[in-house]
């Protein structure tokens, strides 16, 4: 009987159970995010080697989604897990700057899993509501100050790193075009933003195009930051209207 209980439990069946439960599932990016995770030991003792924990999402890829790993850690080193046995381990770790926020169209969620020799691996995935730094709700609530409204997001994988792109609708008849996106990176004293614009084409050009694209780069310092969202508005003002 110990043998077969050793070996279903190698293939996942009677083996220990990983449970994380976080203490709030709404968390801003460079926050901590902190809770337990509960092992369950299962009907054979078993070695656990270590515990991991880390943040995963999907990006497009051409025409299909792809899961990845934005980051993962062990949390815990080895220990013997004895049959029926449950511990609980606090967690705690800083939700790290570009981590996608959670938008229509991304989602983001904490994967915890436990290395157990010669065994299945068991594992939990808790979905998370990502929001954004308080410098990053300050540009996001500039452009709401426009009148710009946040429609979608989408997450990317260029040259090696996550990108979240947010689009944004303007308002009605007060800019001459059709969407807004901001892709905003962590930088030294401040944001990195790029924006683009999808401008309406007009005269003979609408002939052969119904859309341009232009793009700029704008470092939005911290002291204009601290100025609050009218400040950051007058400015992303200006840069819009000089691509569009």
């Amino acid at each position: 009987m110990g043998f077969l209980k050793k070996m279903m439990a190698a293939v996942g069946v009677g083996g220990a159970r990983v449970d994380a439960r976080v203490d709030q599932s709404a968390v801003r990016v460079g926050e901590d995010l902190t809770g337990t995770v509960i092992v369950q030991g299962g009907s054979v003792e078993q070695r656990v080697e270590r515990l991991n924990m880390g943040l995963a999402t999907r990006y497009r890829k051409d025409d299909q989604y792809v899961t990845h790993t934005l980051f993962t850690r062990p949390v815990l080193g080895g220990f013997d897990l004895r049959p029926g046995e449950t511990r609980e381990l606090p967690f705690r770790f800083t939700i790290p700057q570009g981590t996608p926020l959670t938008l229509p169209g991304t989602s983001v969620w904490l994967v915890t899993d436990a290395d157990i020799a010669g065994a299945a691996d068991p594992g939990d995935t808790d979905h998370l509501q990502i929001l954004p730094s308080r410098d990053m709700e300050t540009l996001i609530n500039a452009a709401d100050r426009l009148g710009f409204r946040l429609s979608a997001s989408e997450v990317e994988y260029h040259h090696g790193r996550i990108v979240q792109e947010l689009s944004f609708k303007p308002p009605y008849g007060q800019y001459q075009l059709s969407e807004l996106e901001m892709m905003i990176f962590p930088a030294t004293g401040g944001l990195d933003v790029i924006l683009e614009v999808d401008r309406r084409a007009t005269g003979l050009a609408s002939l052969f195009t119904s859309e341009f694209e232009q793009k700029g780069r704008w470092h939005v310092p911290d002291g204009l930051l601290a100025q609050g969202p009218d400040a950051v508005a007058r400015e992303l003002q200006t840069r819009v209207r000089q691509l569009s």
